[in-house]
C-alpha cells in the first residue's frame, strides 16, 4: 500500500502542474506519507525530509528540521556522507543558524536540537572537506560542543570532543583549545576522562610540542582503558602514541605503539585508528630503513583508501606511504600511480605533491615537475600547516640539488625559516625544516651555514628524511661544504651501508655520486679507483632507473676523473689506500665478516684484498701479513 501509494504521488507529481497547485498539494502529501509510514516514519528520514523541504511555507520548519536530523545520522550511519551534509545543512538552514563564516557562526547552538544537527554537520565535514579546511569542521564542532557544556550534558559533550575530526589534530586549528576546556568536564579518573585524555595527549604532543605532557595523558588513558576492559579506546590511545613518537623522532617507539594497536584492533570500525596507526607504522620502518616491513602496512592503506567508507581526508593521507615508498625504492610508475589516486581526492595534498615533484625531476620529467611544482607552491601559500611546509620547503631544495639550477631558493628559504620561527613545533617538522636549509647551504656553498647546520643533523644519524635523502648523506655534504673531506668519506660509507641495507636504490646512486665528487676533490692515493667504482655504480643505477639528471650529471663527473692525474702510491710493496686499510684490520684480529662491516665491503671484497696483499707483500698468512704490517711502520707496536 505505501509503496502503490508514494508511486501514485509521485506519478502525479510529475505531471505539469501550476507552482500555485504544486504549493498546496506538496503538504497534503507530506503529510499523508507520514501517516501512511506511522510507526515507522523515521525509517523513512529522508524521504519525508524533502516533502516537508517542499512544503515548508505552509506546515513551517519543525518537521523538516526533525526528519533533516534524522536523515543526516541516517546518512551517517551507512557512510553515504555527501547525503549527510545535505540533511543537516538543510535542517539548520530552517532554523535559520548559520553554517559558518557568517555573524554568530562562532557562538554556542541555542537548543539541543541545534546542537545535534551541528554536531551532525561537523562529522560529515570531517569525511567530506579537504585536509585544510577542516578547521571549519572543529569550528562547528565547538558550537554544539559549548552547548552540550552549557545544559551539563557531559556524556554528548565528551562524545563531541572526542570525536576524531579528520587527520591527527596537529593539521586542525582549535582542536587544542576544545580539548583543554573538555578534560575539565569529565570526573578525574572516570572512563569519559579516559576517552577524552586520549585524543588531548595526541593533540598537546603534537600541536604544542609537548611530548613529556602528551605522554603522561596518554600513560592515564590507557591505564583506565585497560581497568575497563576498553580495548578500542586503547587502540585509539596507542594510535595517539605512535603519532606523537613518530613527530618527536622516537621512531621505535613509534612503530611499537603502532603494532600493538595494530594487533589489539578488533575490526575496522575505528578507521582513523587503523589508518594511523598503520601510517606511522609504516613511516617509521622507511625512516628506519626497513622497506619490506613498511611495505605490508602501506598496501593496507593502499587497500583501506580505496574502501567506500573511510572519509576523504582519512582515504588521501593513506595513499602517502606507499607513494613514499615506492619513490625510494625506484618504482616510478607505481609512484605515479599512487599519488595520482591520493591526489584526485586532495588535490593540494602537500604530502603527495613533494614526492611527486621530487620524482618527476629524478626521472627528467621537467615539464610536469613543473606542474606539480607549482601546485605545490600554490597550496603552500597562506597555509599555517608547518608540517607540510617544512616538507614543501625541502621539496623545493631537493629540487635544485637534483637540477642543479639554482631557482626558488628564496621560496625555500622563507617557508624553512618561517616554519623554524614557531613556537611549538616538533622535532619532525624541524628537521624537514633544517634539512631544506642543510640542502640550500650545499648548494650555495655556505660555509657557514653548514658549520651551524652540522651538529643538529648528526644527531640524527641513520635515518632517512622522507623520501629525500638520508641524513648521513646530507651529513657528507655538508662536511664537504666546510671543507672537510676526511669528515665527509665516513658518512658516505654510513650512507651507503643504509641505502644497500633498506634497498633505496635512487638514494644509494646520489650517494655513490656524491661520495665519488668528494674523493676526487680529496684525491688522496687510491681515492680516485675509487671514485670511479662508485660512479660505475651510480650509473648503472640511475641508467635502470630512468634518472636522466643524475646520469648527466655522473657522465660529467667521470669525464673529471679520467683527465684527473693519479698519485703514485705512498705505501710499501706498491699497496693501495684500501689495501692499507684491510691489513690494518687484519693486523687487529679482526674476521673478514668485521672488516667487511666496518669499511662496508662485501666479504667476498675483503678477501680479494687479502688475497692481493699476500701477494704483493709475498706473505702466506695473516700472521706473516700482520709482521709485514708491523716492521713497515702501517700499524703501532704500542
Amino acid at each position: 500500500r505505501y509503496q502503490f501509494t508514494h508511486a501514485l504521488i509521485q506519478e502525479t507529481l510529475a505531471q505539469e502542474l501550476s507552482t500555485t497547485r504544486r504549493a498546496r498539494l506538496h503538504p497534503q502529501i507530506a503529510q499523508a506519507l507520514e501517516e501512511l509510514y506511522g510507526a515507522n516514519a523515521e525509517d523513512h528520514a529522508a524521504d519525508l525530509a524533502h516533502h516537508f523541504a517542499q512544503a515548508e511555507p505552509v506546515l513551517g520548519p519543525d518537521k523538516l528540521v526533525r526528519y533533516s536530523l534524522r536523515a543526516g545520522q541516517q546518512a551517517l550511519a551507512a557512510n553515504a556522507y555527501e547525503d549527510g551534509l545535505t540533511h543537516f545543512e538543510r535542517g539548520l538552514v530552517a532554523r535559520g543558524i548559520a553554517l559558518s563564516g557568517t555573524e554568530g557562526a562562532s557562538q554556542a547552538a541555542p537548543d539541543e536540537e541545534a546542537a545535534d544537527l551541528l554536531f551532525g554537520l561537523a562529522r560529515a565535514q570531517s569525511a567530506t572537506l579537504l585536509v585544510h579546511q577542516l578547521g571549519e569542521a572543529c569550528a562547528t564542532m565547538s558550537r554544539a560542543f559549548e552547548y552540550y557544556a552549557g545544559a551539563g550534558n557531559i556524556a554528548q559533550a565528551v562524545a563531541t570532543a572526542e570525536f576524531p575530526i579528520g587527520p591527527p589534530a596537529y593539521l586542525i586549528p582549535g582542536v587544542a583549545q576544545l580539548m583543554a576546556r573538555a578534560v575539565t568536564l569529565a570526573p578525574a579518573d572516570s572512563h569519559e576522562t579516559a576517552r577524552l585524555l586520549s585524543r588531548y595527549g595526541g593533540t598537546i604532543g603534537v600541536a604544542e610540542s609537548d611530548y613529556e605532557g602528551a605522554q603522561n595523558a596518554l600513560k592515564r588513558a590507557i591505564s583506565i582503558a585497560r581497568r575497563e576492559g576498553d580495548v578500542p579506546l586503547e587502540v585509539q590511545t596507542l594510535t595517539y602514541g605512535a603519532v606523537v613518537s613518530g613527530q618527536h623522532l622516537h621512531w621505535q617507539e613509534s612503530v611499537d605503539n603502532g603494532l600493538r594497536a595494530i594487533e589489539l584492533a578488533a575490526s575496522d570500525e575505528d578507521t582513523f585508528s587503523e589508518v594511523f596507526s598503520r601510517w606511522w607504522t609504516a613511516i617509521g620502518l622507511l625512516h628506519m630503513g626497513d622497506l619490506d616491513m613498511a611495505r605490508s602496512h602501506a598496501l593496507v592503506l593502499r587497500d583501506v583508501a580505496e574502501r567506500r567508507s573511510t572519509p576523504r581526508s582519512l582515504a588521501s593521507v593513506s595513499y602517502v606511504p606507499i607513494t613514499s615508498l615506492s619513490c625510494l625504492e625506484g618504482d616510478w610508475k607505481a609512484g605515479r600511480e599512487y599519488s595520482d589516486r591520493g591526489l584526485e581526492l586532495s588535490p593540494v595534498n602537500q604530502q603527495l605533491l613533494g614526492p611527486r615533484v621530487q620524482l618527476e625531476y629524478e626521472t627528467g620529467e621537467y615539464a610536469q615537475a613543473e606542474i606539480y611544482l607549482n601546485r605545490l607552491l600554490e597550496a603552500m601559500r597562506g597555509r599555517t600547516d608547518s608540517f607540510s611546509s617544512g616538507r614543501t620547503s625541502l621539496a623545493i631544495t631537493a629540487v635544485g640539488r637534483t637540477t642543479g639550477v639554482p631557482d626558488r631558493w628564496e621560496i625555500a628559504e622563507a617557508a624553512a625559516e618561517a616554519v623554524l620561527s614557531e613556537q611549538s613545533i616538533t622535532p619532525n617538522v624541524a628537521l624537514s625544516a633544517k634539512a631544506g636549509l642543510a640542502l640550500l647551504a650545499v648548494q650555495k656553498g655556505d660555509q657557514p651555514a653548514a658549520e651551524e647546520l652540522y651538529p643538529y643533523l648528526r644527531g640524527h644519524r641513520g635515518t632517512i628524511i622522507w623520501s629525500f635523502s638520508s641524513v648521513d648523506r646530507l651529513l657528507g655534504l655538508l662536511a664537504q661544504t666546510k671543507g672537510n673531506l676526511d669528515q665527509a668519506v665516513p658518512h658516505f660509507k654510513e650512507a651507503l651501508a643504509f641505502c644497500r641495507k633498506a634497498g633505496y636504490r635512487p638514494e644509494l646512486a646520489w650517494t655513490c655520486c656524491d661520495y665519488a665528487d668528494t674523493l676526487l676533490q680529496r684525491n688522496e692515493s687510491g681515492d680516485r679507483a675509487k671514485a670511479v667504482s662508485f660512479l660505475d655504480e651510480a650509473l648503472a643505477i640511475s641508467t635502470e632507473l630512468g634518472m636522466r639528471p643524475l646520469m648527466e650529471r655522473v657522465v660529467a663527473i667521470q669525464g673529471r676523473a679520467e683527465s684527473q692525474p693519479v698519485k703514485t702510491p705512498v705505501y710499501p710493496a706498491a699497496l693501495t689506500r684500501r689495501e692499507v686499510e684491510v691489513l690494518r684490520l687484519v693486523a687487529s684480529g679482526k674476521t673478514s665478516a668485521e672488516i667487511a662491516a666496518d669499511l662496508v665491503l662485501s666479504r667476498r671484497t675483503v678477501e680479494r684484498h687479502i688475497s692481493n696483499i699476500y701477494s704483493k707483500t709475498n706473505t702466506r698468512s695473516r700472521a706473516e701479513a700482520t709482521a709485514f704490517a708491523f716492521n713497515n711502520g702501517l700499524v703501532s707496536s704500542s
